[in-house]
């Protein structure tokens, strides 16, 4: 082994989330449907994201809406709220 190879021990500064099945579902729908929410950290070496929300098909998205920020952990709950949030308004509409 080289001193280069260290393996994969450093945790991600995003924290780990595990989302439930009705987060799941409602992440297939928002790919399927051409949704597209998903953080952005404001700062390189900073550990504070937002979230963007986008709709339509790449590279022609539009920015629906950017969240005020959050921190690590949290910020893994809040985009499966915010894709819970678009799936129980639009599922039943597309």
């Amino acid at each position: 082994m080289t001193a280069a190879f260290r393996g994969k021990n450093k945790k991600s500064p995003m924290g780990s989330y595990n989302p439930s099945a009705e987060e799941t579902k409602a992440s297939y729908w928002c790919i399927q449907n051409n949704i597209c929410i998903c953080p952005r950290q404001i700062k390189w070496g900073e550990s504070s994201w937002v979230i963007d929300i986008e709709k339509g098909v790449y590279p022609n998205r539009k920015l629906i809406g950017t969240s005020e920020p959050f921190g690590p952990v949290t910020i893994w709950k809040k985009v499966f709220e915010y894709k819970i949030y678009y799936y129980k308004k639009y599922a039943n509409k597309i």
